[in-house]
Formats: structure tokens, C-alpha cells, sequence
């Protein structure tokens, strides 16, 4: 399959959690005074086209998941995304990590945990990844396992239309606020479940504006996937992402009661807008 491509970046700019974008320049694991000898490596395999917009792409290692911090994310350097085989390594400290996932980033963009494109234990159905992953266990300060190999579909990145909007917000905002976003979903997701937020979800961005009365948004979709939830995103000023809820979705135009999500499908290589959604601050936690 051809393959179009865009030179990687050398700069390391990492904005990256679970279903949240935080900046972060130079993110690396302390070595101390000793240097590191045992980590993880392998081969990434991968399948698809690679989009013409891509930066770069590092394989991203968590200990416990959902992570509570970026300090928590531990990254490789960049892989070599021009070959359909490619081989990755990153030196960690022993024990438990319970993801291993390749990550890919868009020219001019922050990194987005909505990129994912492969996990250690995932599997494919198509381009669809199915949520499973396999822990790894390095024993002692001296074990490199260089096994770690992991599929990856391009695929999943290569979003070839938008939705445009205004998200308009309503009443005060919560003075714990600490991060809004919006996205697009092939489901409406289990509220409070992050990994059905994740798996569920085809972009989510984390870019939003707070303490504003109303914010443009644009969410980058595929023409193949029929979106049936686009939701406000709140977390708190924890930044912890177990508190995410929904504030507001995109309502069905033709729905009287205002309680029905809007479905939508959008042309390749086009834009759908006054896809507006509104967020009514007064009613939280009143449901």
C-alpha cells in the first residue's frame, strides 16, 4: 500500500493522558547517577496509510492505568513510521507496567491520547482496536525484554473530515474547573468508565477554553464512521480524569424533549458545521 509521509520533528513536545492534553517539554525518566539496563523493546508492525500530516510516533509505557499524572507516562524515542516494520526500545525501571501502546502525533499538534493506534495485547478487528492489553513485568535492574511486539493501524489516525461548532455555555462555571473538551463518539459511552471514553471515542480535544460564555470547536472524524455522540467534556482541577463527565451533547434537531444525542455523518474530504452544543452549568448535579 502506498504510503505518503512527513519528516519527523525533533522536537519532543508532549501533551498526553488519558482522555486529557497537558503540556510537557522534555519528559524523560530520572536516571540518577546510574544509568538504566533493563527496559522493554520489540518490533512495531504496521498496517495501513499513513497520513500525509503525520510528525512523529513513540511507543508510551504506564504503570498504573488510568495514569493521575503526566509524570506518570513514560516515552521511547521516535520510531521510524517509513517501514512497515520497525524496531523501538526504552530503558524503565524494573517492575509492573499495565500498558504498553504506540502513539502517533500530527504535524503542529500536542499529542492526544485519542491517537493511540496499537497496545501490547490489542487486537484488530479491521481498523477497529479492541480493548485489551497485556502488563509487563520486568524483574530486576539487569532484564531487558526484547519481545514487546506490538501491531499498529494507521488507519485509526487517518481522519478525512471535520465537524465544526460553538459549545455555549450557560450560568457560572464551576470554580474547580480544570479542563474542557469536546468529542466525537461512535457510542454514547458509560459515564465514569475512561477506557469506554477512550475506545468509544474517534477524537477527542481537550483544547477548549474555560470561564468563557461560548468556544468554537473542531473535531477531526471519518467519513466511514457514523457519529452518534458529541459531548462537552469536564474534568476538575485535579486533572485527575476519573472525573470526567459529560455537560453537554449535540441534540438531535428534530427532538422536541432536548434529551436525544444528534446523529451526523460527514462527506469524505468535507466539513459539517453548526453542529452547536450548549452547557448549561446551573443543572450539574442535579440529575
Amino acid at each position: 500500500m502506498k504510503r505518503s509521509y512527513k519528516k519527523s520533528q525533533l522536537i519532543f513536545y508532549i501533551i498526553l493522558c488519558v482522555f486529557l492534553s497537558f503540556p510537557l517539554v522534555g519528559c524523560r525518566i530520572d536516571h540518577g547517577l546510574e544509568p538504566i539496563n533493563s527496559g522493554i523493546g520489540g518490533r512495531i508492525f504496521f498496517k495501513g496509510e499513513t497520513p500525509r500530516h503525520t510528525d512523529e510516533v513513540r511507543v508510551a509505557v504506564v504503570k498504573d492505568f488510568p495514569p493521575r499524572s503526566i509524570k506518570e507516562l513514560l516515552f521511547s524515542d521516535m520510531i521510524d513510521f517509513r517501514s512497515d516494520t520497525a524496531q523501538y526500545k526504552i530503558y524503565l525501571p524494573e517492575g509492573k507496567y499495565n500498558v504498553v501502546a504506540v502513539i502517533w502525533k500530527e504535524h503542529n499538534e500536542p499529542w492526544n491520547i485519542s491517537n493511540i493506534i496499537g497496545l501490547y495485547g490489542g487486537i484488530f478487528l479491521g481498523d477497529r482496536l479492541i480493548p485489551t492489553f497485556k502488563p509487563v513485568v520486568i524483574p530486576d535492574s539487569k532484564t531487558f525484554i526484547d519481545t514487546i511486539d506490538i501491531a499498529a493501524n494507521l488507519n485509526r489516525v487517518n481522519r478525512d473530515a471535520k465537524i465544526e461548532g460553538t459549545i455555549h455555555f450557560i450560568g457560572s462555571w464551576p470554580e474547580n474547573t480544570g479542563v474542557m473538551g469536546v468529542g466525537a463518539f461512535t457510542e454514547i459511552p458509560k459515564q465514569g468508565d475512561i477506557l469506554d471514553y477512550y475506545f468509544k471515542s474517534i477524537f477527542i480535544d481537550y483544547t477548549i477554553s474555560t470561564f468563557v460564555e461560548k468556544a468554537d470547536y473542531l473535531l477531526r472524524v471519518h467519513s466511514i464512521d457514523t457519529v452518534k455522540y458529541i459531548a462537552a467534556l469536564w474534568i476538575d482541577n485535579t486533572f485527575d480524569m476519573n472525573t470526567i463527565r459529560d455537560v453537554g451533547f449535540y441534540v438531535d434537531p428534530f427532538d422536541t424533549t432536548g434529551t436525544v444525542p444528534g446523529t451526523v455523518t460527514v462527506p469524505k474530504d468535507s466539513t459539517l458545521k453548526g453542529i452547536d452544543i450548549t452547557v448549561d452549568f446551573s443543572k450539574l448535579g442535579k440529575d
